[in-house]
């Protein structure tokens, strides 16, 4: 028997298992979670993103403080200089909950790391209370699963851990034959005699919390009698050695994304130990990925749940990752320079909606937003995305179905509504109904066509980053160019989010004849989303510009142009080669700062053209100046303004006068000679 269960049932199910808790740090409680402000998630409203590669904590510091950026989000404001920032009245901190953890990735495919005991008698090296106290400031809390506190009902108060106790960890190691066997304060390998290797912990090198982190672990494994270095690392050269070559012995990323499932399918499942998959510690376990399997295809959210609990608990036991710390996000932005930056659980404030709502101060629209990251992305394809880098401009650039609000509430996006319909047989269908008014940046229309073209894309060619998602499509129609229906071998709760929510549409005129997506890098991206792509200058930075036909671009920045008025020709009757002077009013009746270029026609053929910067309700006074060579009227056109004038060949000079100059000249001749009679006679 069908039973078809409409999208309203589904999100009040939805939302009220997986609403976001606010929790509070203890050892930071003076610092609220700051709460999302009203947005109605239409934009974009700046005019020009610049994605900045900054690669230093200090630099961009340096960078924030000077006005050369607006922002600093992840990995944020250090817990040092927090007070400092808090106290200049030009910036503003925000401090929100965080979605991730820390954790000390062993590689599992590695010996000795692919002894359980081993990777435990680590654990047990390892005093987390004192990393957060001392690197953090009691800006965070010792992390007690793969799952962050934050995530709510997701996460397993019960899980148990490792307490730091070296004594405890040096028992593992006896029992296991990591013995000192030649007093030399380091452990022999029971298989060789040898002392023990040393080993790394390979860490960003941007991140000055993560390497001293390193660094007392060392010290702590010293006195164990296992040698630990920290291993600071360029973050793509760390790429291509934990996900591209599984060359490393143990690293620290972050884990533990919104939602659950997602992080732990793609991290844990046998089938993302491939190069450039996922599965980081390259843990395999038949009953884990069992257990994933039954994740992603239930029906029931209580049992999604009850399986997001065991699963922690069995990580904890296996413990192929250490989950050291969760760090509470403290990002801050120039309050006198910008506004609209928007507080978003788990992401803080660099999030999609702020990138979608923020402008520059004192305006409604317009103004350039500079964001830095740390790390240069490594791609602008959907298909190579391998760290959050890459989806700084990639999610800017491309869109998805469906969107997650800043509650993390379903809400309509490409497409404008679905219907959820299950079976018995444990099959559903997905059917979303598009917007007939989303187009690509080139200007061809975004219709079910290309929503089939991906679905189907991602799937044949198994795109690692999305493989776990359309796995289970079977097929794809498209009943007619603004419908597709998704039919999937599983009636899980999580269908809705994993083909909605995490695929990027790709055009399909672009992208049809792209035989090989993990090598194929597009050079000039295009996507649906609120920004165009315009440049990438490598080391330095992304430029990306608002998508002026964006089907979520508030009405009263659409299409805004300049507004012409009182055409003045003077003077309207000239000579030839005499100047004529043609004066225009611009004004710019918009929101935000626009610049274009007024062209002057005369009799139907530009003669001139000018570019024009004006600022909200800014006008002037804009003049061409024309000379003619032939006489005759000439029409003038500007913008629709009509007027003319016309030339006139000069006169030609009059005659001179001969004969008059010559009987004027003997008349005073004449006059002279009597004058001079005359005056002889006296």
């Amino acid at each position: 028997m069908k039973s078809s269960v409409k999208i309203k049932c589904f999100i009040a199910m939805l939302i009220l298992f997986i609403i976001m808790l606010p929790i509070f740090y203890a050892d930071a409680s003076e610092y609220s979670v700051t709460q999302a402000e009203e947005f109605d998630y239409r934009g974009p409203k700046c005019d020009e993103l610049y994605i900045v590669v900054i690669t230093s904590q200090e630099a961009q510091m340096l960078a924030f403080k000077k006005g050369e950026v607006d922002v600093l989000g992840w990995p944020g404001v250090p817990p040092t200089q927090a007070a400092e920032i808090m106290a200049d009245p030009n910036l503003h901190v925000i401090t929100t909950e965080t979605n991730e953890y820390y954790p000390l990735v062993f590689n599992c495919r590695r010996y000795p790391f692919n002894i359980t005991d081993f990777r435990r008698a680590i654990a047990h090296m390892i005093d987390r209370q004192k990393i957060v106290d001392v690197l953090l400031l009691g800006y965070g809390r010792v992390a007690s699963s793969c799952i962050p506190k934050a995530q709510g009902i997701w996460f397993n108060p019960d899980v148990v851990g490792y307490e730091f106790n070296l004594t405890k960890a040096a028992q593992i190691l006896d029992r296991l034959g990591f013995i000192d066997t030649d007093g030399d304060g380091i452990r022999n390998d029971p298989r060789t005699g040898e002392n023990l290797p040393e080993f790394t912990i390979m860490i960003p090198s941007y991140d000055p919390i993560r390497i001293r982190m390193a660094q007392l672990i060392g010290g702590w494994a010293q006195e164990a009698g296992v040698i630990i270095k920290a291993a600071p690392t360029e973050h793509g050269t760390m790429i291509d050695k934990i996900v591209g070559q599984h060359d490393f012995d143990m690293c620290c990323w972050t884990y533990g994304w919104y939602p659950p499932w997602d992080d732990i399918s793609l991290l844990y499942h046998s089938s993302q130990d491939v190069p450039w998959g996922w599965n980081d510690p390259g843990y395999h376990n038949a009953s884990w990925d069992e257990l994933i399997d039954q994740m992603l295809i239930t029906p029931d959210m209580e049992e999604l749940k009850s399986l997001i609990w065991t699963f922690q608990e069995w990580h904890m036991q296996m413990i192929p990752d250490f989950p050291l710390f969760e760090k509470l996000m403290i990002d801050a932005y120039r309050a006198d320079k910008t506004e609209g930056w928007l507080s978003m659980p788990g992401e803080g404030i660099l999030n999609a909606w702020s990138y979608m709502n923020v402008h520059a101060k004192g305006q409604r629209f317009g103004g350039i937003i500079r964001v830095p990251v740390l790390k240069e992305p490594k791609t602008l394809s959907p298909c190579k995305i391998t760290s959050g880098w890459d989806t700084t401009a990639i999610d800017r650039i491309y869109d998805t179905l469906v969107r997650l609000d800043l509650e993390y509430n379903y809400i309509p996006w490409i497409a404008k509504s679905w219907n959820i319909e299950s079976f018995e047989n444990n099959t559903m269908v997905l059917t979303f109904y598009l917007n007939d008014n989303v187009t690509w940046h080139d200007g061809e229309p975004l219709t079910s066509e290309d929503v089939k073209f991906t679905i189907e894309y991602y799937r044949d060619y198994q795109v690692p980053t999305y493989e776990p998602y359309v796995s289970a499509v079977y097929k794809v129609e498209t009943p007619d160019d603004y419908t597709v229906k998704v039919y999937l071998n599983t009636t899980s709760v999580t269908a809705l989010y994993n083909i909605g929510v995490t695929l990027y549409i790709l055009p399909k005129h672009l992208w049809e004849n792209v035989t090989d997506p993990l090598e194929y890098e597009p050079e000039h991206p295009i996507g649906s989303g609120p920004f165009k792509f315009v440049e990438w200058v490598k080391g330095e930075y992304i430029k990306l510009v608002y998508n002026e036909n964006f089907f979520r671009l508030p009405p009263e920045r659409k299409h805004v142009s300049f507004e012409l008025s009182g055409l003045k020709i003077n003077p309207t009757k000239a000579y030839i080669g005499e100047l004529v002077a043609i004066t225009v009013t611009v004004k710019n009746p918009g929101f935000s700062t626009l610049t274009q270029t007024i062209s002057l026609k005369v009799n139907g053929e530009v003669e001139d053209q000018k570019t024009v910067t004006l600022n909200p309700g800014q006008s002037l006074d804009l003049t061409f100046t024309v000379s003619k060579s032939v006489a005759g009227s000439y029409n003038v056109e500007i913008d629709g303004l009509k007027g003319s004038f016309t030339v006139e060949e000069k006169p030609a000079p009059a005659a001179f006068p001969t004969e008059t100059v010559i009987g004027a000249v003997i008349l005073i001749i004449v006059i002279v000679a009597f004058a001079l009679y005359y005056l002889k006679r006296k």
